[in-house]
């Protein structure tokens, strides 16, 4: 049974029937913004059908919310065994910070190793019950990788815009699930090309494409939803105080928050969390439109960064309403911070994230030690991908090492001049 009623504009709220409404709303879009549909539900007739004891106890994956996703037959949900990740707590790192319930909600599990296949996953489904034949998204790498992953599961065609510099890693992961990758020279290219492909040949988007704000596509965001329905049953239905997220163009970061407020307005919760944005200094688009206080997100100067998957000049406006209405926050990081971080997780919690996501754990400690966070409180990190994504990004990590020969007294020379290990 399908309990959804239609697409709703978050800006001016207005109300589509049309399921192929992918670039925003038509209706209050200007020149400087452009406005998130989402999908909404019809809550009074669910409050009658959800409940704790029941909710989400249907086996595993995103499907077992199925009641609160946007794909109405069965025959149309595909799977990769996406979703039900772990929730890890971070002892080592929250003595460290004086943090006393630091967890990390460990989305490199995931069949693509990013939180990005909760979105494909959905997104694809749907595009199955819209008769898509060939998807289509420009990406960093993530975005790309499990949308080519979905569509190949699906029997569907994936083409995948990439930027020239995109690492060879993302490249040849696209490429063995048979995505179609094109590298274009410039960020705003890949975006041009994809949104004359979905209008003039009827592909099927996976993500954002439009200007001069993205709005991510709205039934894929509904599948991140699942991350926020987890992490509350993860903790035994108590509400964490924060989330800290890793924000490039919104989709994860609004839709996590989504399926918190979901929650609360069912009644299955009484409170909702803070969610925090993390963005990499030099370019931090939500962060200087909140520090301005704008209505809308304009564009900033892109920088370089270790973290090229939120390596953006510009985010959403539905990132926007999740950090004003969660009573949130923006926060960004340096690149330095960031590998920090990186280090931190992977040698004191056996966590290897990806830059973009070590981003997330780099803001949490420079909250903490801005004297922002309380000892007591509640925090879950989304580590958001693999380490293993973006390898040249990461930490210098393996060090050279010289060859020995299989002598005991040449492995503890070796473990005393490149350890500094005495045996």
């Amino acid at each position: 049974m399908s309990f959804v009623t239609g697409l709703e504009c978050l800006k001016c709220g207005a109300k589509y029937q049309d399921e192929r409404v992918f670039s925003g709303c038509p209706r209050c879009g200007t020149d400087s913004f452009l406005s998130t549909v989402t999908v909404f539900y019809d809550y009074d007739r669910l409050q009658d059908k959800v409940a704790r004891k029941s909710i989400g106890q249907g086996g595993r994956g995103i499907w077992r919310y199925s009641e609160l996703l946007p794909v109405r037959q069965d025959n149309h949900r595909i799977t990769l065994g996406e979703g039900s990740t772990p929730l890890l707590k971070c002892a080592s790192l929250g003595e460290a910070l004086g943090l006393d319930n630091l967890y990390v909600k460990d989305e490199s599990r995931n069949p693509t190793w990013s939180f990005k296949d909760r979105n494909c996953c959905c997104a694809i489904s749907k595009g199955l019950e819209l008769n898509a034949n060939v998807a289509v998204i420009a990406s960093s790498g993530n975005h790309g990788a499990s949308t080519a992953a979905y569509a190949s599961r699906a029997g569907m065609q994936s083409v995948v815009f990439v930027e020239g510099s995109t690492n060879d890693t993302f490249m040849t992961q696209i490429q063995a699930y048979g995505g179609l990758v094109v590298p274009v020279t410039t960020s705003e290219g890949r975006w041009a090309l994809m949104e004359r492909c979905v209008r003039e040949l009827g592909w099927y988007p996976t993500g954002s494409y439009t200007t001069p704000m993205p709005t991510g596509h709205p039934y894929g965001i509904e599948g991140c939803k699942t991350l926020g329905y987890e992490i509350v049953q993860d903790l035994r239905w108590n509400v964490p105080d924060k989330v800290v997220i890793p924000l490039g163009l919104g989709e994860g970061f609004y839709g996590t928050w989504k399926g918190f407020w979901e929650f609360k307005k069912l009644g299955l919760v009484d409170s909702v969390p803070s969610i925090v944005s993390v963005e990499t200094e030099g370019g931090a688009p939500l962060a200087n439109a909140l520090r301005k206080g704008l209505d809308y997100v304009e564009k900033v100067p892109r920088a370089p960064t270790v973290a090229t998957s939120i390596a953006t000049n510009i985010t959403s406006y539905q990132a926007m309403r999740a950090v004003r209405d969660s009573d949130g926050a923006a926060v960004t990081v340096t690149d330095e911070e960031i590998l920090t971080a990186q280090r931190l997780l992977a040698a004191k919690e056996g966590l290897f994230a990806e830059p973009a996501s070590a981003a997330a754990f780099a803001g949490v400690k420079k909250l903490r030690e801005g004297g922002e966070l309380e000892r007591d409180e509640s925090i879950v990190i989304v580590m958001t991908s693999s380490g293993l994504k973006d390898p040249a990004g990461s930490m210098k990590v393996p060090r050279e090492l010289s060859v020995i020969e299989p002598e005991w007294e040449n492995f503890r020379d070796f473990m005393n001049r490149t350890y500094h290990m005495s045996l």
